[in-house]
């Protein structure tokens, strides 16, 4: 990257933005001023992610805003769009499960890791499965229905209830079965129960099943038992922290020298009904004070925070997340950190919480990096690469006579497959089977697009470090045609299966590897990979005929 002048960088609030050869963002950072800030990126004491970092850039420009608060909202917006690598890299991100009741005519209670604002959403949960098991409690409660648009339609045509509805674990909307006032009910219930107010409703059938065993209505009683017993199995999935009935939010953190894990606990009425956990890689962890902002906006962008919001550890900005949050979510939103009771109580079961997401990270970590590592570097040295193959592209081509010609490119980068990074081609160039003039034509579209300046494809604008084709020597040699056509210094091997021999451009006789070696083992899971994606493709060709047959 071309050096940068004191003089040039602005001397205001606002954040900065390194960028790759392709003028995609790399990192974004705010600063309460620019030309203070920006420099340190430069110094030799800095750490080795960011001199990796700042070897990878090759632009730096600048945004520069009224003041600081700005620059972190717009520095959060920016990082929620582009999604750089170097920023705030949440290690386990994941979609959770939620149980969402939808707000149409006749509401529909489900499972899904994808919220909408416009229905209510509850948890998250940790696991599916756990919500899946409350839902199904619940439903014995109060039977709202759980079936796809689709089917309800229907049934409704049809003017004939599901299966559903004849073991009790729907009430018959589709049918009107039941009026709407009584279905609003449940799905008022339900939504009571998971906001925290599980209590009152277990209360009540308690008492009633008192009641009717004092009036010897025995087979009622048992069946209100029943009825108890799945509330307090949905109920299970809540844990009871606090006896005052209480509602906050809790983020525990726990740093290291090599990353920052968060376990943020949502309790409703004392009670956890959600839990989310981070484990994120900033780039400085002797910083980490400045990415909490942006990792508690990112958690209640999604969850509806309560008015009170627990944190371990103080940071900067506490002020303007609060604000934000309020404006978004309408009500006033305080962040705090308690010295002392049931607060720093509650804290203090977060941070176990987060410590214990730690050891499991780092047995992880020991286990998967070094393996990743050792792989990369095993794989650099026995085919004698120039560097190591941080991004490979494997590529399959899948057939079923001279129909459903398919080929596929699948991405390993950092020993990590990229299902994001995945593409597929469909045969043009020629008609009849040729596995050779296939590789060629799905390599000659893949490769020429790889110095388009105005490529938008993200997967086609990288560069790969090593190329890996499913075959022998004619695969081989059909893919060395198309990469010397281009002109490119890409490296490249060939994988047959039967007896794993490798093929190499510089060698007359194939390599093979030890059964047991890790780079073996890393070759065999992309080339494996790219023969599962195309033949994936082809199926879906054959269904498809088949379907408009």
């Amino acid at each position: 990257m071309q050096k940068i002048i004191n003089k040039e960088i602005p001397n205001e609030p606002g954040i900065y933005i390194f960028k790759d050869n392709y003028s995609e963002p790399l990192y974004v950072g705010k600063a309460k001023n620019l030309r203070k800030r920006v420099p340190s990126y430069f110094s030799k004491q800095s750490s080795w992610k960011v001199k990796r970092l700042v070897s990878e850039a090759n632009e730096l420009s600048f945004i520069v805003s009224k003041n600081e608060a700005d620059a972190l909202l717009a520095e959060y917006s920016f990082i929620q769009e582009y999604k750089p690598k170097y920023n705030v890299q949440f290690k386990d991100d994941k979609s959770y499960p939620y149980i969402t009741l939808t707000n149409e005519i006749w509401p529909r209670a489900y499972i899904s890791r994808k919220i909408k604002s416009e229905n209510n959403n509850f948890g998250p949960f940790p696991f599916v499965g756990s919500a899946k098991r409350s839902l199904d409690h619940l439903i014995n409660i109060f039977p709202v229905r759980t079936c796809s648009n689709t089917v309800f339609n229907r049934h409704q045509k049809l003017n004939k209830p599901c299966l559903l509805f004849d073991i009790d674990k729907c009430s018959g909307p589709c049918i009107e079965a039941i009026n709407k006032d009584e279905y609003s009910k449940f799905t008022k219930s339900l939504k009571d129960f998971y906001s925290g107010k599980s209590d009152k409703y277990i209360n009540k059938k308690i008492a009633d099943m008192k009641d009717y065993s004092n009036k010897q209505e025995y087979e009622k009683a048992n069946e209100t038992k029943k009825l108890i017993n799945h509330l307090e199995n949905a109920r299970s999935t809540q844990t009871l922290l606090v006896d005052n009935k209480q509602s906050v939010d809790v983020l525990g953190v726990d740093i290291d020298n090599l990353d920052v894990v968060i376990s943020c606990l949502l309790i409703r009425n004392g009670r956890i009904v959600g839990e989310v956990k981070k484990t994120l890689e900033p780039i400085d962890t002797e910083e980490y004070n400045e990415y909490l902002p942006q990792v508690i906006l990112s958690i209640f962008s999604e969850n509806e925070p309560s008015e009170e919001i627990l944190v371990s550890h103080n940071f900067p900005y506490s002020e303007i997340i609060a604000k934000e949050l309020s404006n978004k979510w309408t009500k006033n939103i305080e962040l705090k950190t308690p010295k002392r009771g049931w607060k720093k109580d509650l804290l203090d079961t977060a941070i176990i919480d987060a410590k214990e997401i730690r050891r499991v990270v780092n047995f992880r970590r020991r286990t998967d990096l070094e393996f990743r590592t050792q792989s990369l570097e095993q794989l650099k040295n026995n085919l004698g690469l120039v560097k190591i193959p941080y991004r490979i592209e494997a590529y399959d081509i899948s057939n079923l006579g001279d129909k459903f010609r398919v080929g596929s490119m699948v991405v390993m980068e950092d020993g990590i497959c990229k299902p994001s990074m995945y593409r597929k081609f469909h045969i043009k160039s020629f008609e009849g089977q040729d596995d050779f003039k296939s590789m060629e034509e799905i390599l000659f579209r893949r490769l020429k697009r790889l110095n388009k300046n105005n490529e938008v494809d993200k997967s086609f604008k990288k560069y790969p470090d090593l190329i890996l084709v499913d075959g022998g020597k004619g695969q081989l040699s059909s893919a060395k045609s198309i990469i010397d056509h281009f002109q490119l210094d890409i490296e490249l091997v060939a994988l047959a299966k039967k007896e794993e021999e490798l093929y190499l451009p510089n060698r007359k006789e194939p390599y093979l590897l030890n059964k047991d070696s890790e780079a073996l083992f890393l070759l065999q899971n992309i080339r494996d990979e790219a023969h599962r994606f195309a033949l994936k493709e082809n199926r879906r060709l054959r269904t498809k005929e088949i379907r408009n047959k």
